[in-house]
């Protein structure tokens, strides 16, 4: 009997934002799919590799995991990257200097790496969040104490850039997230965003590197057909994939824009919409 991948969004889809866990129904219904399709369900998501290693012990994850917004793809046991799209050196460097001269929290991603300043708002959050897990499920940083010092490993090409991400305080700097998306678009760069925790969230990436881009490489990897893969997303950064996906479905809860493009619209993530989806398809098998 035949049954479809599954590619899922993890925060807001899976992930409750508020505290970045699962619903223990949805991880037991999304297991009891692992057993049935002997592993059909995987990650694809704008975290990186580092910020997932929980989820993929959780939810008994096998297949190759697709992070950074479609920019790399990761063997979950392992660790062996099969792909990754890399940003221009000068380009990262731009972008580091202009964090320094705007004041501005940013974490740079490798295709298993991830770096940021010890101070970093992303790292604080993600040890307070993580800190009860076990060791081998926190995510690992390279951390620096100021980004002059991250410029010349990146100068030196002591990393791999994939992209960058930004944090910034919801309430006190909308017009800083203005005034940097403004300046990513005279980059001509991807620059999904999204609210986290009262955090805007802002990625910096190569134009034409998105989750859809993810998928198609991952299908060509797996030798898997696109129409054999049912992708799940909530936010501005699962567009791409929901809309040019065949089978591109997004939860109850997710954005508008999202929600206009989707083939299919699910219950959502309170209500274990994801969980629910692939109980009904093993039970329709």
């Amino acid at each position: 009997m035949k049954y479809p991948y599954i590619g899922s969004d993890l925060d807001g889809t899976i992930v409750k934002n508020n505290d970045f866990k699962i619903l223990e129904e949805t991880v037991n219904d999304i297991n009891d799919f692992q057993n049935v399709t002997e592993n059909n369900f995987f990650i694809v998501t704008g975290r990186a590799f580092q910020n997932m290693k929980y989820y993929i012990r959780q939810l008994n994850v096998k297949l190759p995991v697709i992070s950074s917004n479609g920019a790399a793809i990761t063997d979950p046991l392992t660790s062996e990257v099969y792909y990754e799209h890399l940003m221009e050196k000068n380009l990262v460097v731009d972008l580091l200097r202009y964090s320094v001269e705007n004041d501005l929290d940013v974490s740079l991603y490798t295709a298993t790496t991830l770096c940021a300043l010890s101070n970093a708002e992303r790292v604080k959050t993600y040890k307070e969040l993580y800190g009860h897990y076990p060791d081998d499920c926190q995510p690992d940083f390279i951390l620096y104490e100021d980004y002059h010092e991250l410029i010349e490993e990146v100068e030196n090409d002591a990393h791999r850039t994939i992209k960058l991400m930004y944090s910034l305080d919801f309430e006190t700097e909308q017009e800083k997230a203005k005034k940097l998306i403004d300046y990513l678009k005279s980059k001509d760069l991807y620059h999904p965003s999204t609210v986290i925790q009262s955090r805007i969230l802002v990625d910096a990436m190569p134009k034409g590197i998105n989750k859809a881009s993810g998928i198609r490489k991952w299908a060509e990897i797996m030798n898997v057909d696109l129409n054999d893969i049912h992708v799940i997303g909530d936010n501005n950064n699962d567009i791409e994939m929901v809309s040019e996906l065949p089978f591109g479905i997004a939860v109850g809860n997710a954005v508008d824009n999202l929600k206009q493009v989707a083939w299919k619209i699910i219950d959502d993530i309170e209500n274990n919409g994801v969980g629910k989806y692939v109980k009904e398809l093993v039970g329709k098998g």
